[in-house]
């Protein structure tokens, strides 16, 4: 995890956090010494006492009168929302951005509930239209290079006939892309915009070319959730080939539920089905079982056994996922295919995961991969992977993801398995990585996040100052009236606050961190009683 100068450790979301901080803002409640659920004859009382001691004619003192000025106006200003109904509602519920909002909220709604009824659904309908307005883009981009050519002998022809193979030449980096090929070239751009807060609408298009010659398509899905239980997709291609989709999700109980998805291409034959049933075993994992229908015939309605292209399968899997951990078990069973699968991931920090995964098939035989991706800027990350099998040769995955827009470079290195190019694939981008992470992302994170925390000092130092001074002119504002309450507690044996303080008090006190608050805690006593309501920092 990084770490600043100071050796302070930090992870990827510190830097949001520091931009985010901002002083807070003044709380009504606190200005009149009161609880959330005061009724309003506290409210009332509470002013009527707070204006007699600041009302702005109770002091000669110039400085002072300017002083109690200020604060007569807080104390109005809270008063003015806390004895309004419809202004404390939404105070309550949206703090001072519920005061700066206009709310056409309804004559005869009379009572707080009524009014917070009124509040969240104006404030529903508010979110709708923002939801209604905002169109979310997807791009994800693929580009498979075959670069076995590169890392394989090459072929070259014998004088005495056949072949021999030589040695690769050293001929630069433009001699070795010329020997890399990009294979295939797929693109896919959607769009989501939300037609209700329960319906959404997504237009995708794609796009595949291969070898010089390709195809796409533009698929439209409406989304809908039905309840909290039911939620249901429809979609279809709007070129040939003519594909549809529905896909629904139900949740049994909170514990348990049920997907499914049918796909039919232009209705040539039933449409393949695919079923997942899902339950909660554990604290964190999930048991699940998927059926795949593939494709089928009813009678002469679909393709023969020979033609198809997918047949049915049953896989029972455990999936778990938590902050630090998460880990994938499956077996399935099928007819052409059958395989069992692990896959295991770490998050390191905030900003970094590895995963791990080996598989056992049928028709692949053994496979493994190791990868991991890092969030290198706020919105980007960064992902490798390196997949090796004894059949299937070493491939090398690069992906690249920002703000929904991803690009992924799946390269193949060699056809065959090859140890060595194995290993040199997973060191060196490692290296590479921990390269670019230890002498770039990193002094980039501790540069900006020492400028923020230079910015931060400015701002909060002006408003700390600003705080003091004000708690300062208060308690002054206070001493006059809080002898006299100290005289009357001592002549009838009640409480009198002898010292008070507060602060951090384990510091040195030059540092100015522990105030004396004996003045503003006297003020707070009335009839022997102290009254400091929780919930909320207490203003003077």
């Amino acid at each position: 995890m990084p770490a600043d100068s100071a050796g302070n450790y930090y992870d990827g979301d510190d830097l949001t956090d520091l931009e985010n901080m901002k002083p807070p803002e003044l709380d009504y409640y606190a200005v009149l010494n009161l609880s959330k659920t005061a009724s309003e004859d506290d409210i009332r009382d509470s002013y009527k006492r707070l204006s007699r001691i600041f009302h702005p004619d109770k002091h000669s003192d110039p400085a002072l009168k300017e002083a109690a000025e200020t604060k007569f106006h807080i104390i109005n200003k809270a008063f003015e929302v806390l004895s309004n109904p419809q202004l404390r509602t939404a105070y309550d519920e949206y703090g001072e951005e519920g005061l700066n909002t206009k709310w056409e909220v309804g004559h005869k709604i009379k009572t707080p509930q009524e009014l917070r009824e009124e509040y969240a659904r104006l404030a529903r309908e508010k979110r709708e239209m923002e939801l209604e307005s905002l169109v979310r883009s997807k791009n994800d981009i693929t580009i498979n290079v075959n670069a076995t050519r590169v890392f394989k002998d090459q072929e070259v022809l014998s004088p005495f006939g056949g072949t021999t193979f030589a040695k690769k030449s050293n001929d630069g980096i433009l001699g070795t892309l010329k020997r890399t090929e990009i294979m295939q070239l797929y693109m896919k751009s959607s769009f989501e915009t939300q037609f209700s807060p329960r319906t959404q609408f997504i237009v995708a298009g794609q796009m595949t070319s291969r070898s010089g010659m390709g195809g796409g398509n533009l698929v439209g899905t409406i989304r809908h959730t039905f309840s909290e239980k039911l939620n249901i997709e429809v979609g279809s291609s709007l070129l040939n080939p003519r594909i549809g989709l529905l896909k629904y999700t139900y949740s049994i109980d909170p514990l348990t539920f049920i997907t499914g998805t049918a796909t039919v291409r232009n209705f040539q034959g039933p449409a393949p089905l695919l079923m997942t049933f899902g339950r909660r075993i554990t604290k964190g994992a999930t048991g699940y079982m998927t059926y795949r229908t593939g494709e089928w015939a009813i009678g002469s309605w679909g393709p023969i056994f020979e033609l198809r292209r997918d047949f049915s399968s049953l896989a029972l899997g455990v999936s778990s996922q938590d902050e630090n951990r998460g880990y994938q078990v499956e077996v399935q069973t099928g007819i052409m295919q059958s395989h069992l699968s692990l896959d295991h991931t770490w998050t390191l920090d905030g900003s970094t995961k590895v995963r791990v995964g080996g598989s056992l098939s049928t028709t692949a035989g053994i496979n493994a991969s190791i990868g991991g991706d890092r969030k290198v800027t706020e919105h980007t990350k960064v992902g490798l992977a390196v997949e090796v099998g004894l059949s299937g040769g070493v491939a090398f995955n690069l992906k690249i993801k920002r703000l929904g827009q991803s690009v992924t470079i799946p390269i193949a290195l060699s056809a065959e398995f090859n140890p060595k190019l194995a290993f040199w694939s997973t060191v060196v981008p490692i290296c590479a990585v921990a390269a670019l992470d230890f002498g770039y992302v990193k002094p980039k994170r501790r540069k900006e996040r020492a400028e923020k925390i230079r910015e931060l000092r400015v701002v909060h130092a002006d408003f700390i100052a600003t705080q003091k001074k004000e708690a300062g002119e208060a308690i002054e504002l206070l001493r006059e009236s809080t002898m006299r309450k100290t005289r009357q507690e001592q002549e009838k044996d009640g409480l009198v606050i002898v010292e008070a303080l507060y602060g951090n008090l384990n510091v040195a006190p030059e540092l100015g961190l522990v105030a004396d608050v004996t003045v503003a805690v006297q003020a707070l006593v009335n009839n022997s009683q102290l009254t400091m309501p929780a919930g909320h920092s207490k203003v003077f």
